[in-house]
């Protein structure tokens, strides 16, 4: 006779069996990546990108569904409530997965219990450009104007909370320089107030910023991660510029609900990684403006960690509340 113990080990490793079964037959019919944002964006590009490239890996179709809203919240809870079995996963962001827990109060999910890395998808620099009226020539400069002339200096962002505010707030942070916040509905009109001179200063990504610069319809000072971006060789690193702890990125990543296998998830990492050496796919990234960048489970987690107590302290310093 079987006691309660011997009989649990025995289903314990039955399911084991079958999750492994199930993992190595995956996948069986379509899978969906929801894009927490509207269709057109560099987020969806991107994942249409891989999307394509799973496509063809893996045999079935891999379809993007957008879910906008609630700067990404309301596609990432749908995918959440789905099924942990590998045919729902998000193409989550910087922002939607380590800002956003920071900044809105009715968030219905945490990140870490809800959601498991599969790999980092893209990468995308920011640069800090100033209107060529504004008395400064680098960055050094640009600092010591605004501690002279505190809440004197304007930027722009593409909405509070967004990315563009918090490389900005940042920013204010690392060197003690005081600012006023405007904030647009998009990057594209603070871009655009930046050219007529309504705002100063713009911490927006280089693709959005590249030809107003090539230009020299606005000044580059710095790029906000730590290596120079090629698109603008010239420009140097915050860090480079004398700001020693600014080293950040936008990013992008692909995510799958808690409770999917491991080892689904081991094969959805290792398809990206593969699918990242292909010299088309890089390509395809690169002409979009964003870096190809991809990453094992572990290697996003620690990404995660780290961006969500980064964004953290700058939300708090800034005082960023969206309910």
């Amino acid at each position: 006779m079987i006691n309660r113990r011997k009989f649990s080990t025995l289903m314990s490793l039955s399911t084991i069996g079958l999750t492994s079964a199930q993992a190595a037959e995956w996948p069986e019919r379509p899978v969906t990546i929801v894009v927490p944002f509207a269709p057109g964006g560099a987020t969806d590009v991107a994942a249409r990108i891989l999307a394509q490239e799973l496509t063809q890996k893996f045999g079935q179709p891999f379809l993007v569904d957008n879910k906008a809203g609630a700067a990404g919240n309301i596609g990432l809870e749908a995918v959440i409530r789905s099924p942990a079995n590998g045919y729902t996963l998000a193409f989550a962001t910087m922002g939607s997965l380590t800002t956003n827990p920071h900044i809105y109060g009715n968030a219905k999910f945490n990140v870490e219990r809800d959601l498991r890395p599969i790999s980092q998808t893209f990468k995308v620099d920011h640069v800090l450009v100033v209107n060529p009226k504004v008395p400064a020539k680098d960055v050094a400069q640009l600092i010591a104007y605004a501690k002279a002339n505190p809440d004197k200096l304007t930027y722009g962002s593409a909405g509070t909370g967004s990315s563009v505010q918090m490389f900005a707030i940042l920013l204010e942070m690392r060197t003690g320089i005081k600012m006023r916040h405007i904030p647009y509905k998009g990057s594209a009109p603070a871009l655009a107030d930046l050219l007529s001179g309504n705002i100063d200063i713009l911490m927006d990504s280089v693709p959005t910023s590249l030809s107003q610069i090539q230009a020299g319809k606005v000044r580059a000072l710095a790029i906000t991660s730590g290596v120079r971006n090629k698109r603008v060789p010239d420009v140097p690193t915050m860090q480079e510029a004398g700001i020693a702890d600014y080293d950040t990125a936008a990013w992008g990543s692909l995510m799958a609900p808690t409770g999917t296998p491991d080892a689904l998830i081991a094969r959805l990492s290792e398809a990206v990684q593969e699918a990242y050496k292909k010299p088309s796919v890089i390509e395809k990234f690169l002409a979009q403006g964003m870096d190809p960048v991809a990453s094992t489970p572990t290697q996003l987690s620690s990404l995660i960690q780290r961006d969500t107590e980064l964004w953290g302290k700058v939300v708090s310093a800034g005082k960023v509340k969206i309910d």
